[in-house]
């Protein structure tokens, strides 16, 4: 039988190309990863998921519906199933732009993944997530790696241009905000949330962002 919290798993994988990670479910739908790989068991057991390994110690197998899973979604359930393939360099972002995306979800919020609906066709910037307030986008960027000061600059000269309401970077905890948000250039604009901020702001109907400006006192408070 299929359940509440496996029609939410297989949105989640609709719109990230029919695949996910224990390492989501973990993060989103179960207390850990046990629980979650319990429930993946019953479902790989049905024919409706199949692991694939990628590679890497960790993680070691991504979940991808299978043609019966993709007949379902599609049928029952009205979704995407479209499958596309990942590359393993870019795993660990992957994984932090699902989380990422089913708690905004969560709060309410429109998002949607900026490349499935080809949105770098009539914008000057492409963001690795989206949602609109008050009829204007928000622009949302997972952080994982430092960028050179003029790659930084293109982006958000870019993102200027599309005239956006705000632009939320998410990082993968408060020592990666520090590391890497220190470098981004200033933008009124911009807010800034480590993840698991943002999954306990949640609870609240939060996104528990702060601004730049914010940002930028704490450090100096800090040292």
């Amino acid at each position: 039988m299929i359940t509440e919290r496996d029609k939410k798993m297989f949105e989640i994988m609709s719109n990230f190309g029919c695949k996910t990670f224990v390492q989501v479910l973990s993060k989103t739908l179960y207390k850990d990863e046990q629980q979650a790989r319990n429930r993946l068991n019953k479902l790989k057991k049905a024919k409706l998921i199949r692991y694939v390994q990628t590679g890497l110690m960790s993680p070691r197998n991504a979940i991808y519906l299978t043609k019966l899973g993709r007949t379902y979604v599609a049928d029952e359930l009205g979704l995407n199933t479209v499958e596309t393939p990942i590359s393993n360099v870019t795993i660990h972002h992957f994984i932090l732009e699902q989380i990422t995306f089913y708690y905004l979800k969560k709060l309410g919020k429109n998002v949607q993944r900026a490349s499935v609906i080809k949105w770098r066709e009539h914008h000057n910037h492409t963001p690795d997530l989206l949602y609109t307030h008050e009829d204007k986008n928000v622009y949302v960027e997972i952080e994982r790696t430092h960028k050179r000061a003029d790659a930084l600059s293109r982006i958000f000269i870019n993102m200027q241009k599309d005239n956006i309401h705000k632009v939320l970077y998410v990082f993968e905890n408060e020592k990666e905000m520090i590391r890497l948000g220190r470098k981004l250039p200033i933008f009124d604009k911009l807010i800034l949330v480590d993840l698991p901020t943002l999954i306990k702001s949640s609870e609240a109907g939060k996104i528990g962002a702060i601004t730049q400006s914010q940002f930028l006192i704490n450090l100096q408070k800090k040292g």
